[in-house]
């Protein structure tokens, strides 16, 4: 389709592209298939009068590992590439909650001067007014995304402090139906470990006085610093918190757009 504007002359077709995701949880939860989607999108640019010259798909993949999926991966290519005019979505989750990986991507998209809509709350950033909607929505995303994580957080709390088993089971204890129970010889380690601790012993001690003894891990392995300090109570690091990949991209990220 040509957009035409008034009586004006049909002007040369841009290049706009959708893309689409839905994962498991989607599908299996809210309805949000990628049929819906293609449909919606499609109604949207036939009111627009937008031609789309490419559909993009990522079908049953999460979200939250944006290099595990191949046609978000492809959709950055194909901006970078150039002779994108236009990305248009379903929503914008569609893309990610993550507020950081959206502002990152309007940045992206600025600089190679592309516009994004959104079906789902009308995002249009080729305006003033559709950036700030799209502002606000990863914003709302991202404290969506916090919220989640924090009721689940406290959700496994409580289940711990009735004594419910909640996701991995704590060394020194063991799961018998849906309750923990104590493991009396993982309790008598941590008993160890902590005395000798308080002593005044390093990690490195303790953990050669485990081993020396012949006591395991709970996976039949000798011990290490690290799993030692999981287990003593109040332990106090004296080393500074070692850089993840995230923490090291985000900071060369903050750098290159100051």
């Amino acid at each position: 389709m040509i957009i035409t504007q008034g009586g004006c002359l049909p002007t040369p077709a841009l290049n706009r592209i959708s893309y689409i995701r839905v994962s498991t949880e989607d599908q299996a939860k809210n309805g949000v298939s990628l049929e819906n989607q293609a449909d919606r999108i499609r109604q949207y640019t036939q009111y627009k009068e937008i031609e789309i010259a490419q559909e993009i798909q990522d079908a049953g993949v999460s979200g939250g590992v944006n290099k595990g999926r191949q046609g978000f991966i492809e959709l950055l290519d194909r901006v970078e590439g150039g002779g994108i005019d236009a990305i248009v979505l379903y929503s914008l989750e569609r893309l990610s909650r993550d507020m950081l990986t959206l502002l990152a991507l309007e940045i992206l998209l600025d600089e190679y001067d592309v516009e994004l809509h959104t079906v789902e709350g009308q995002v249009d950033t080729s305006t003033s007014d559709g950036f700030m909607n799209f502002a606000m929505k990863a914003f709302l995303g991202e404290m969506e995304r916090r919220q989640v994580k924090y009721r689940t957080r406290k959700a496994m709390e409580h289940k711990k402090s009735k004594g419910k088993v909640a996701g991995t089971v704590s060394y020194g204890f063991e799961r018998q139906g849906n309750d923990l129970i104590p493991n009396l010889r993982e309790q008598s380690t941590i008993r160890t470990v902590n005395s000798m601790y308080q002593s005044g012993s390093r990690l490195v001690d303790i953990v050669r006085h485990l081993n020396e003894q012949g006591i395991l891990t709970r996976a039949t392995k000798e011990w290490t610093p690290q799993q030692v300090k999981q287990i003593v109570q109040g332990y106090r690091n004296t080393f500074k918190k070692s850089q993840t990949k995230l923490s090291t991209a985000t900071r060369a990220f903050i750098e290159a757009i100051a």
